[in-house]
């Protein structure tokens, strides 16, 4: 009976240390093809960290990334978004701290298009990432009639390339990272910006009890980046 007690009870204690080990992990969706590397990426996962936790990275495209994001099953949060993103997602939380700034930007293949306001886009047909909700709100804004929705940053970029459309409005240096991976392809990006949008992460509803935490490593780790002009 002494044996059985202490073989149950090492099993009991290897499922607990099982489930305590999935605990840490923390799932954080982002959009397809972003470098483990940028800049981002290293400071949030350094956040959790310092938390005891791990970050673990899960891309895909951004209208499954809400989906998954608000059921919080595959995933406990977003790596970063607007901060409009907690009125369509109610169930995420957003950390109140901005943690990136993304610059939307146009990227066109033909040089005599430089488009440098929201307005300037109206006759030309423009490609955008499905999902990215702030740039189909501005789009429709300014009436932009002729519009295509992509997947992928690549496809947004092939589309200009290939001439079948005029413009992509993409985020600029997770863009650049793509583009420097395909060698040849003839499009750059138009300089200023459409516009600089102050970007933050979130996190399921489930996880609440770490928005403090994460509000303190935020301030830490990425507003002195940011006030440096590091980053």
């Amino acid at each position: 009976m002494t044996q059985l007690t202490g073989y149950i009870g090492c099993l009991l204690l290897l499922f607990a240390c099982g489930v305590s080990a999935r605990s840490e992990v923390m799932h954080i969706g982002t959009l397809m093809q972003i470098s483990p590397q940028h800049p981002l990426v290293v400071q949030v996962k350094q956040a959790y960290q310092q938390l005891g936790l791990q970050m673990q990275l899960e891309t895909m495209p951004l209208e499954r990334l809400r989906v998954e994001a608000a059921r919080g099953k595959l995933l406990d949060g977003n790596l970063a978004a607007s901060v409009t993103l907690s009125q369509t997602v109610p169930q995420l939380i957003r950390v109140p701290v901005q943690i990136y700034q993304l610059d939307l930007t146009a990227f066109v293949s033909r040089p005599e298009l430089r488009p440098a306001q929201w307005t300037e886009l109206q006759p030309l047909r423009v490609a955008y990432l499905a999902g990215m909700l702030a740039v189909e709100s501005r789009l429709k804004q300014h009436q932009v009639k002729t519009l295509t929705t992509v997947l992928t940053l690549e496809q947004a970029l092939q589309y200009v390339a290939k001439g079948r459309v005029d413009v992509a409005v993409l985020p600029k240096a997770e863009a650049d990272y793509v583009l420097r991976q395909m060698t040849g392809l003839k499009v750059q990006a138009v300089q200023p910006a459409l516009e600089q949008m102050p970007m933050y992460h979130y996190i399921h509803q489930k996880h609440q009890a770490l928005v403090g935490p994460l509000t303190a490593q935020f301030e830490k780790i990425i507003a002195p980046v940011q006030a440096t002009g590091h980053q």
